[in-house]
């Protein structure tokens, strides 16, 4: 009993801390819903949200790009040419994702550096 009163604790205090990142997630999600797309344009879309606002590392977001770059081609093969367009696609916004997550890492490094040096 009191292990779930301690999860219960911990959703509510995550909760209040992030009413805004939950709120931006929500308007991403009706966003997505009034502009008819799909469950993973819209999972793609909220992923996108919260890089900027989580912030996810760039390693991260690379992986599903080689994921769906990976299976590209065996799409292709198998005749399925419309679908490895959807996933070309895919790869495409997690590579551009990753990309701005990589330049915002490495100003943040930079940055990082030249407090250090005491510039």
């Amino acid at each position: 009993m009191d292990r779930i009163q301690n999860q219960r604790d911990f959703i509510e205090t995550f909760v209040r801390g992030r009413k805004l990142d939950i709120g931006l997630l929500g308007a991403g999600i009706l966003m997505g819903i009034s502009f008819n797309w799909n469950i993973v344009e819209i999972a793609i879309f909220l992923v996108f949200i919260w890089s900027i606002i989580g912030p996810i590392a760039s390693r991260y977001l690379a992986w599903p790009a080689v994921f769906f770059l990976a299976f590209t081609p065996m799409l292709l093969f198998l005749g399925r040419k419309e679908q490895a367009e959807e996933f070309a696609i895919y790869a495409y916004y997690f590579m551009v994702m990753a990309v701005i997550r990589g330049v915002i890492e490495v100003r943040g490094e930079k940055e990082e550096n030249h407090e250090e040096k005491g510039l």
